[in-house]
């Protein structure tokens, strides 16, 4: 049995790109091989009381979601004290993603960019896939000469004690643009990266790809550093600050299955909780099977009596959650595989209609991702048709 010496909470309430339990299990089974326990975070809000039981927290690329701001208090203070965070975006930032996780980098001195980092003779079989072979003397860079930085956004350091670590070529664009930034705040350690497929699964330029598993190990062994100021009281009652001191973490055994974080906390009230999820899926099913048999007769009176014919058909939904885990797993990584590939799509359009780039590149580029993207639309499909669930919905995406 392993043991875990540090705690690692992945945030998933902010409708996060990156899942522990979909896209982001190579990067778990790696962690847990260091000694760190992964735990998904998944009912808001984000609360110091939830986050001081961890050495790191992690904010994998939030899509469509905005942190209010006591959020951001909680995590600026968990920092201060000696948390270590992780924060990435995507292509295009905050305002491709519609998301403000601007509202917590800047508070350390770093800012997601509104673009995407591409270079087209230093890359990874595409130009939105960089090479990134430059680095400063770091502790997450030590070790690394390659990495790639699959449709990320690059970074600007806008203030404190934040700096970049490693950089794209002078032939890409933005040329030299920071790919990976890191501050010290307070007690505590913050690393930024513009993309969140870094470190993926199963994907061109994830976490298999050059040195992303080692820049991974370096990230998370520099973030589970934790120190705080000790305040020490002379006798005549005057507070003395001391050296930082590092705090070493207790062990603790893992849990039998992965571990929710929740309010309340839930492990104590897992049995019943799969009791009650088993009945309501047992009396969803009742009930689906009740509407198909009305829906069966009442098309069998309209037809006697020579009314409109009704369709049966069981909800989308309904249908998907029928299906066997590892199944609804693969379908919705590979959507949120379209989903970013159609990202990249748009931004490069973009970039050719504001005369960024040449109609050739563009061209190609264009070409490239359409294949990806009808490649990802025909594994979709065949699972799909596989389970019996309609997939007309992209039907649009082949032409």
């Amino acid at each position: 049995m392993s043991i875990f010496n540090w705690k690692i909470l992945f945030d998933e309430t902010q409708k996060e790109r990156g899942r522990l339990a979909l896209n982001y299990r190579g990067l778990k089974g790696l962690l847990e091989e260091e000694g760190f326990q992964c735990i998904r975070l998944v009912d808001s809000p984000i609360t110091e009381d939830k986050l001081e039981k961890f050495d790191v927290f992690v904010i994998p690329c939030p899509d469509q979601s905005r942190f209010n701001p006591s959020e951001i208090d909680a995590i600026v203070t968990f920092v201060s004290r000696g948390g270590g965070l992780l924060i990435m975006s995507h292509a295009g930032g905050d305002p491709g993603l519609r998301a403000n996780l601007n509202s917590i980098a800047e508070k350390f001195g770093i800012s997601f960019q509104n673009n995407q980092v591409i270079d087209e003779r230093q890359n990874f079989i595409h130009s939105n896939m960089p090479k990134i072979t430059h680095f400063s003397g770091h502790p997450v860079t030590q070790g690394i000469n390659e990495i790639c930085y699959p449709a990320g956004c690059s970074l600007k350091v806008v203030s404190g004690n934040a700096e970049g670590v490693a950089f794209a070529s002078k032939t890409a664009e933005p040329p030299e643009a920071i790919v990976t930034a890191v501050a010290e705040f307070g007690a505590g350690k913050v690393v930024a990266l513009g993309s969140y497929e870094i470190f993926r699964d199963r994907t061109a330029g994830g976490l298999n790809t050059a040195q992303n598993a080692s820049f991974a190990l370096n990230i998370f062994n520099w973030l589970k550093e934790r120190k705080k100021v000790v305040q020490m009281v002379s006798p005549l009652g005057e507070a003395r600050e001391e050296a930082p001191v590092t705090i070493e973490a207790s062990t603790t055994a893992p849990p039998s299955k992965e571990t929710i974080v929740g309010v309340p906390e839930i492990a104590a009230y897992t049995p019943q909780l799969d009791k009650i999820l088993t009945e309501i899926t047992s009396l969803r099913r009742r009930f689906d099977s009740f509407v198909n048999e009305f829906r069966t007769f009442a098309a069998r009176m309209l037809s006697q009596k020579g009314g409109p014919s009704i369709i049966t058909k069981i909800p989308t939904e309904t249908q998907k959650e029928q299906l066997p885990p590892m199944m609804i797993e693969e379908i919705e990584e590979l959507e949120s595989r379209l989903k970013s590939l159609k990202d990249q799509l748009e931004y490069i359009t973009m970039r050719y209609q504001a005369g960024a780039i040449e109609k050739a590149e563009y061209a190609v580029q264009r070409s490239k991702l359409r294949g990806e993207i009808r490649a990802v639309i025909g594994k979709i499909k065949a699972l799909k048709e596989k389970a019996g669930i309609p997939y007309g919905e992209y039907e649009m995406e082949e032409e």
